[in-house]
């Protein structure tokens, strides 16, 4: 069996290297594997390459008295949007938008209100 050519301490340093902005493909191109290399050895070690690391636990949220009011126009925008990032799905897409406004605290920004 070929060993890798990553070190412990290469290993090690990849939660970092994504935090300061390095993408996959760079982090694979310094190591001197492919980018599929680099995930599955990534995936064996338990190293998240997802920027900010490993993704919480998620919660299904469901309205079930309450109807998200949507335009035919957003929707149709949020599938468009779905599409050209490459998303799973409208739903992953809405989760992804909630989480970081959420995580970086956005809502006055987002909706374009004045700080109290």
């Amino acid at each position: 069996m070929r060993t890798s050519r990553i070190t412990d301490d290469m290993f090690a340093r990849i939660p970092a290297l994504l935090l300061e902005g390095t993408t996959k493909a760079e982090i694979a191109a310094m190591y001197g594997v492919t980018l599929g290399t680099l995930a599955v050895l990534c995936r064996w070690r338990g190293i998240s390459l997802r920027k900010g690391g490993p993704r919480p636990k998620l919660t299904n949220l469901t309205l079930p008295d309450e109807p998200l009011p949507l335009s035919d126009d957003v929707l149709k925008s949020l599938r468009k949007t779905t599409l050209a990032m490459g998303k799973r799905s409208t739903a992953r897409l809405v989760s992804d938008l909630l989480e970081r406004i959420v995580s970086d605290d956005l809502y006055k920004a987002v909706l374009d209100e004045e700080m109290a």
